[in-house]
């Protein structure tokens, strides 16, 4: 089995690192500085470990047609210009695999495709590109992975979980993708706007009584939202999610890098995706609007 990470930031180096470690074929597609530090090596640091790793790194997107799996590792705001970017260059036979924020990605991989495989992923993973070609993984690692849409490819699925849980990342299948997809949104409503707005990790969020009120506002408005929706969420999941963040380490969430990268973050494919889709059912959504407006107002400001 082939693998290619398309979008292979962080989190795609760090899930193609492991497989190339454990065997499997990958290949990175990347741009920029980031590429041209790949092609001279990895640098791959976890677990207390550094390891520089010789890696099969390119742009040119024709190259994905040798791939029997490929991820799309990019982040929500890039997503829409790679599906563009793939068409008429992927086999017939590939599964695509969305690793994306939010809950929206996996349908846009099916309209894109709609003769293939698409599953919905989530990893729950903290990791940064320290520089071009330089990435640190500093917690967690697991993914869950659904089928989302039957299709070419689809026999794969049970493959690339083995081949992750082989390659030592806790990787399962998930029975209900729609669900697995809101439980990760409802973290992120949950802590990482306010993490990038106050500079304070997610433990230390969720430990503080006045920002854990605003915390627990924004996953209940987002659960209200999923029940609205038909998907199976509910409080305990907000209850489950506040234990394991009390429990972690000190993990610099998404948007608090994109702020300090300059870079535009996902807001609206999370917080701002929740209050408009409320919003536009009747229901009310006041604190995830106020996160997705300070995001803004923080972003243009920067």
């Amino acid at each position: 089995m082939r693998i290619g990470f398309v979008g292979a930031g962080a989190v795609g180096c760090h899930y193609g690192s492991k497989l190339i470690q454990s065997g499997e074929g990958v290949l990175l597609l990347a741009r920029g500085a980031h590429l041209q530090a790949l092609q001279q090596g990895l640098i791959h640091e976890s677990g207390g470990e550094r390891l520089q790793l010789a890696v099969d790194a390119t742009d040119d997107v024709a190259r994905l047609a040798d791939c029997n799996v490929v991820v799309l590792s990019c982040k929500m705001t890039g997503l829409k210009e790679l599906l563009s970017a793939l068409q008429g260059c992927l086999s017939e036979d590939a599964m695509l695999v969305s690793l994306q924020n939010g809950v929206q990605a996996p349908d846009m991989l099916a309209e894109a495709f709609p003769d293939h495989a698409v599953v919905a992923g989530t990893a729950f993973i903290g990791v940064r590109l320290e520089s071009p070609g330089h990435i640190i993984h500093s917690a967690a690692g697991g993914i869950r992975l659904g089928l989302w849409r039957d299709g070419r490819g689809s026999a794969l699925l049970p493959a690339l979980n083995e081949a992750l849980c082989a390659a030592g990342v806790a990787s399962d299948i998930d029975a209900d993708p729609a669900a697995m997809l809101w439980r990760k949104l409802l973290w992120n409503c949950g802590f990482n706007a306010i993490t990038a707005i106050t500079r304070r990790y997610a433990r230390e969020v969720a430990a503080n009584d006045e920002t854990l009120q605003m915390v627990r506002a924004a996953m209940q408005e987002t659960v209200s939202l999923a029940n609205e929706l038909s998907v199976a969420i509910d409080a305990s999941d907000i209850d489950r999610h506040i234990d394991v963040t009390l429990a972690m380490g000190p993990v610099k969430t998404s948007m608090w890098q994109d702020v300090e990268a300059g870079h535009v973050s996902e807001v609206d494919y999370m917080n701002g995706y929740v209050a408009d889709r409320a919003e536009s059912l009747g229901l009310a959504a006041p604190v995830n609007r106020m996160l997705t407006t300070l995001m803004h107002a923080l972003t243009k400001a920067g």
